[in-house]
């Protein structure tokens, strides 16, 4: 009887892992990674593919995801919904790209630009909602044997934030 308790114990605990997705554009996606509290977070490996920031007709930058040549990395942080209250939809992501042959990046401040990370807070917050180049940080990066390990740390000091750092480590 308690090793039928432990084959299953054992079953639950292997199952409840989070597990990569790959999509059907061979992108890979994580759920459930190392997230702030009250939320839930989403890690995508975004393969052959080119991020470009684009501004819009009043002047406000939007990343778009393109068919490409690189990785372009997206982290989303979606802030748990209050019951009973309307417009408290809250998310903020960040987007950057890297070359697939870049096996290590060391980047701070105004450089995070080389990979043109963007932030971005999503919220009915008006005036402090949108996406911001991140020009404040530090960015170490590894990619080996497809196993990219990023340790983030960024301000944007024009909105306020919850996610202030991305550490991860995922093979894709």
């Amino acid at each position: 009887m308690k090793f039928t308790y432990l084959i299953i114990f054992i079953h639950l605990v292997i199952s409840c892992k989070t597990q990569p997705k790959l999509t059907q554009n061979n992108h890979l996606v994580l759920q459930n990674i190392n997230c702030p509290e009250g939320g839930d977070c989403v890690f995508e490996v975004l393969k052959d593919s080119n991020l470009q920031i684009k501004t819009d007709e009043f002047g406000k930058l939007y990343p778009e995801i393109i068919p490409g040549d690189k990785l372009v990395i997206k982290y989303q942080f979606k802030k748990d919904e209050i019951k009973n209250t309307a417009d408290s939809n809250y998310s903020e992501f960040v987007y950057f790209e890297i070359n697939k042959d870049d096996k290590q990046l060391i980047l701070k401040d105004v450089e995070l630009q080389k990979v043109k990370m963007l932030f971005g807070r999503i919220c009915f917050c008006r005036g402090a909602m949108g996406y911001f180049k991140v020009t404040e940080g530090d960015l170490f990066l590894s990619n080996y044997d497809h196993k990219l390990q990023i340790d983030l740390k960024f301000n944007v000091k024009k909105i306020p934030q919850i996610v202030t750092e991305i550490k991860e480590s995922i093979k894709y």
